[in-house]
């Protein structure tokens, strides 16, 4: 290895000490390695330049959806250390980091390749674009009134929705608001897509998981107040007035490294199932 790229949620670190020890901790163990700090999102392009072997997040999951969003067409690996909350998408716990970096420097890692969703559609005659990696959410701005639209299916009627919003999400994106809104865990390196309806009128209205080369057509969206897209929970998008919403399966898949010794299903059960693992941010 000979360049390393990290991110650091700075308002995590306000005083520099994390990005110090960071620097410390890989020159101890490589002094020849290249370590190059990015700190502002538009720094991604120039990073996508640049022969990293991989690049290190600091942060939440937040931090790391962010990152997946801006690198997934450098083909770069991610290795996220959590500094936030939850972390659930995080390799490790920031107190793990020295002895982690000594693995991956020895190769006891591995590359997991995970599904990404794009989401597209035409407003006031300009298309528009998105990526995640967790889900896109359509819901109404006003949740007292709910709202009608029809999905297709690769080009096949699948049913018309009443309800608060539907959910389309990726195995990743599984644990997350799908999860909460009755959907699946889905084990996160299959390659599907999951459609959950949002407080449906129909108890019959439930999750479907779909292949992951599907295309997912969004029609006929009836409401007479806002209407939204959040696509990993960032700021909202307004579609009011938008034909057409086209999602599929991003044709790059989020690279993530993880060390040999990471066990899913503990990480699922203390952080998700279980809630009994205190997180590094809890401490605070």
């Amino acid at each position: 290895m000979k360049k390393v790229g990290v991110n650091i949620n700075y308002s995590k670190d306000p005083e520099g000490k994390i990005k110090k020890y960071v620097e410390k901790v890989i020159k101890d163990e490589n002094k020849d390695i290249k370590v190059k700090f990015y700190d502002k999102l538009n720094c991604f392009n120039e990073m996508c330049k640049t022969e990293l072997d991989f690049f290190i997040v600091f942060g939440g999951d937040g931090t790391i959806l962010n990152a997946a969003r801006h690198l997934v067409s450098c083909g770069i690996p991610i290795f996220s250390v959590n500094i936030g909350h939850l972390g659930f998408l995080s390799c490790i716990e920031f107190k793990d980091f020295k002895d982690s970096i000594h693995k991956i420097f020895e190769g006891e890692y591995s590359i997991e390749e995970r599904t990404m969703l794009k989401c597209s559609f035409i407003k006031n005659q300009e298309k528009k674009v998105f990526y995640c990696l967790n889900e896109i959410v359509l819901y109404n701005g006003n949740m007292a009134r709910i709202l009608k639209y029809n999905i297709k299916v690769d080009d096949k009627f699948y049913m018309g929705f009443k309800s608060d919003g539907m959910i389309i999400s990726t195995p990743t994106g599984s644990t997350a608001y799908n999860l909460s809104a009755g959907g699946p865990i889905i084990y996160p390196n299959l390659d599907l897509i999951s459609l959950t309806p949002i407080c449906p009128q129909g108890l019959a209205m439930k999750t479907i998981v779909l292949d992951g080369k599907s295309d997912i057509l969004i029609s006929k969206i009836e409401n007479n107040e806002s209407v939204f897209i959040s696509v990993d929970g960032q700021n909202p998008v307004d579609v009011k007035g938008v034909p057409d919403i086209e999602i599929s399966r991003l044709d790059y898949k989020c690279k993530l490294l993880k060390l040999n010794n990471y066990d899913y299903f503990d990480v699922l059960r203390k952080k998700i199932i279980l809630r009994s693992e205190e997180c590094e941010g809890d401490k605070d």
